[in-house]
């Protein structure tokens, strides 16, 4: 019997394991869609969820900080010699019953409770500062992933074609029309062909395990085929997006949460000059003598003020300053990074648009028109594989710009701090 339970839970186990990789790559999906990715990574990134969690703790604070400390509850029992328990034998022992309550000077619970929520707003800033980050991550990493996968299919179409012009160099050289040379280029690029291929199919390996890894999957859980990427172009400008910023970005807004809590640090660290207050009563039985009871008020007096309290302030104050500096370099940085982020996607908007309309095609055109002059014996072999050649590396680039584009477009989001409105490029005829 206990055989066969274990057993039974090895393939329950087994089938569960299996049932969520199945599961996984159902809400993945083949083709493998951007959206997907970008949802899946917010449900399970554990970055995102660790960030979150710490948002929640930290709502938590304020009711923690603007709520009185515990009281204090005392029992005494008062009594003269060592001899025995003599209440109700003298009247000089008793029994205490005591409570006391301490009480900040008004104003401060409620200086600490704005401090806690002013610190639990910051957090929760920064937990989605971190989601805009993970997310820009996937986005980068799916642009890399997509690009792997554009330039394998690319090298697979040149590879085809280049096979095609190896024949027709075998061809001419079977019937003396040709060099021998030229079928030995032929085929040494066919290898400089494969072996590139090769290192992309190793790389595209490589970025699986790195998204995966964001999806918080095995390294090695396949991952359907990436979905082929549109030319876009951004349709904000510079200054639109740096306004955006400063309403949206998770930075500047933790950055400006963080002088509003050093300057209610500083109003607590001058209230603190205030004495704070213990409110206590007692109640006394005292054997067959009637109860007594006392009520009273005691003050915590700031006598250490010079070397505490001023000291406090002083130290708020430097904290506010250090505060306002990092807000003004954090508005600094942010303001550079959008700048130099949206040169990148213009200038890769640019070379896009070059090799789509002009350069890519041309390089096409150079090439069928060297093919068939081959053919005909107009030109040679090592001119035709130039055109071939270059009209791979523009296409190869044409992609890769594809690619640098998204990223720099997934990173701006993430420094803005909203998603950014692409449109899509019309088609070249």
């Amino acid at each position: 019997m206990r055989r066969t339970y274990l057993f039974t839970a090895c393939v329950a186990m087994v089938l569960g394991h299996a049932t969520r990789g199945v599961a996984e790559d159902a809400v993945l999906g083949d083709p493998l869609t951007l959206n997907a990715v970008v949802a899946y990574a917010r449900a399970h990134n554990p970055e995102i969820r660790a960030a979150y969690a710490g948002s929640r703790a930290a709502q938590a604070r304020p009711a923690q900080a603007g709520t009185l400390p515990d009281p204090m509850l005392d029992v005494a029992y008062h009594d003269e010699g060592f001899q025995r328990l003599r209440l109700g034998d003298t009247e000089f022992a008793y029994v205490r019953v005591g409570a006391s309550q301490e009480v900040p000077f008004p104003g401060k619970l409620g200086l600490k409770r704005e401090i806690a929520a002013q610190s639990a707003e910051q957090t929760g800033a920064m937990a989605q500062r971190t989601e805009f980050d993970v997310i820009s991550r996937v986005k980068q990493a799916y642009a890399d992933y997509a690009h792997l996968d554009e330039l394998l299919d690319l090298l697979h179409r040149n590879q085809t074609l280049l096979e095609k012009l190896a024949r027709t160099a075998e061809g001419r050289y079977a019937v003396g029309q040709g060099i021998q040379q030229d079928v030995l280029r032929a085929h040494l690029e066919l290898s400089l062909l494969i072996d590139r291929e090769t290192t992309l199919a190793q790389r595209r390996q490589s970025q699986t395990a790195a998204l995966n890894a964001l999806l918080d999957r095995p390294a090695s859980a396949a991952l359907g085929d990436a979905e082929h990427p549109a030319a876009r172009t951004l349709t904000r400008s510079l200054e639109d997006l740096t306004a955006a910023a400063h309403v949206h970005s998770p930075e500047l807004r933790s950055a400006a949460l963080g002088v509003a809590s050093s300057e209610t640090g500083v109003s607590l660290a001058r209230r603190e000059y205030f004495p704070d207050f213990v409110v206590r009563a007692d109640y006394m039985q005292k054997s067959a003598l009637l109860p007594e009871w006392e009520v009273g008020i005691g003050v915590k007096v700031p006598l250490y003020f010079a070397t505490k309290q001023r000291a406090g302030v002083e130290e708020a104050a430097a904290l506010l300053a250090q505060a306002r500096a990092a807000s003004e370099t954090t508005e600094v940085d942010v303001a550079a990074r959008i700048k130099d982020l949206y040169a990148r996607a213009q200038a890769s908007e640019r070379l896009i648009a070059l090799y789509r309309s002009t350069v890519i095609p041309q390089a096409q055109l150079a090439t069928e028109s060297a093919t068939a002059a081959y053919e005909v014996a107009k030109v040679d072999f090592t001119t035709l594989l130039n055109s071939f050649t270059v009209m791979l590396e523009y296409e190869m680039r044409y992609h890769e710009e594809l690619a640098e584009f998204q990223k720099a477009v997934a990173e701006l989001e993430a420094v803005v701090g909203e998603p950014l409105e692409e449109s899509d490029v019309e088609p070249t005829h």
